[in-house]
């Protein structure tokens, strides 16, 4: 049997170019993990999407491949916003392939090449869709637990993580009852003193700028546990290239803002992504935000209704919408439940600090 040779991955310059089939790979092995994982595919990431995430000018990612002759068995990711120390990383190692060191040497090689990048702070998450066995670990940020015993929490605490957070994922059967969303509507306390605007696709010149700054304050505004927040600066340029790299990579995103009338400026939004072709996948929810001081006006609830309704007039396929919470942020839970989420899958948020 052949030696396990890891490589870094050279990201193509576009869709069939050089470095494209490695990059099919990964994006095939990943996925299969996370569908063994969760049990649905739900969380796919198609290459396109891979590539336009990885060539983000704003962040610095590396991809290494683990190849046993030409077939790939383990993979290794980290992402790190320029200018910044906090890491994200992401591995996986084929079920054949597990027990015998090789994702201990994706984790090396990991933190020795996000280190080198810049990176002081390692972040790493795990999926289970283990929501009752015991023994748990809580989240030590309030509510929220994962199985104590998963092969993935045992692994990461041996690698020196700690649990920042619990995260609770949730779908949403689609279409939603119009009858419903009417009902959430007609229950919330008016709010005169707010529009809603909504847009697909590339996000209007006229409303950039305000978007560029919810998108800022957000980065640091959601509940975090114990994980260490860096501010993530939008600015328009940075919207425009999202907007272009979400076109190359075939999906697309909803978005409605709420504008305070009496100032003009936008105070919260909403997103929700689908594939650019009916495929059967899961629409992604994003962030929902409202500015602090414009909160208690029922805009999230305003604002999530009113991106659900633009996406009933749409063909997307999708059978549901999946998001994710901090298992503490019981406001948004609230209002999910009442749009008719269920939690499918818990996961587990960590850290581990690298020191100098």
């Amino acid at each position: 049997m052949s030696e396990i040779e890891i490589r870094e991955l050279t990201l193509p310059d576009a869709v069939g170019a050089d470095g494209w089939d490695e990059l099919v790979g990964y994006a095939d092995l990943s996925n299969q993990l996370v569908h063994d994982e969760i049990g649905s595919p739900d969380l796919d990431e198609r290459p396109e999407q891979i590539l336009a995430r990885a060539g983000s000018p704003y962040t610095i990612s590396k991809i290494f491949g683990a190849y046993r002759g030409d077939r790939l068995v383990g993979f290794g990711e980290f992402d790190l916003e320029r200018g910044q120390q906090v890491a994200w990383l992401w591995a996986g190692v084929s079920r054949d392939e597990r027990g015998a060191g090789l994702g201990s040497r994706l984790a090396d090689l990991l933190t020795t090449a996000a280190r080198a990048a810049g990176a002081r702070t390692l972040q790493a998450g795990s999926f289970h869709a283990d929501l009752d066995s015991e023994p748990r670990l809580a989240s030590p940020a309030g509510p929220g637990t994962i199985p104590a015993r998963a092969a993935t929490v045992r692994f990461l605490q041996a690698r020196g993580f700690r649990l920042g957070q619990v995260e609770v994922m949730s779908g949403l059967p689609l279409p939603v009852s119009d009858e419903l969303m009417s009902g959430l509507v007609d229950a919330a306390r008016p709010a005169d003193d707010y529009d809603l605007t909504g847009w697909a696709g590339t996000t209007p010149d006229d409303l950039i700028d305000g978007y560029a700054r919810l998108r800022t304050v957000v980065s640091t505004a959601v509940p975090s546990g114990e994980l260490t927040e860096e501010v993530q600066v939008w600015d328009a340029d940075r919207v425009r290239d999202r907007d272009r790299r979400n076109a190359e990579a075939g999906v697309i995103t909803h978005t409605t803002v709420a504008r305070h009338t009496p100032s003009g400026d936008l105070v919260a939004f909403t997103t929700l992504t689908r594939p650019a072709v009916a495929d059967g996948r899961a629409v992604m929810q994003g962030y929902t935000m409202v500015l602090p001081e414009h909160r208690g006006h029922n805009l999230g609830v305003r604002i999530k209704i009113n991106n659900l309704r633009a996406l009933a007039g749409v063909d997307h396929g999708a059978a549901r919408v999946i998001t994710g919470n901090a298992g503490e942020n019981e406001a948004m839970l609230r209002i999910n439940r009442a749009l008719g989420f269920r939690p499918f899958v818990v996961a587990g948020m960590w850290e581990k600090q690298l020191g100098d």
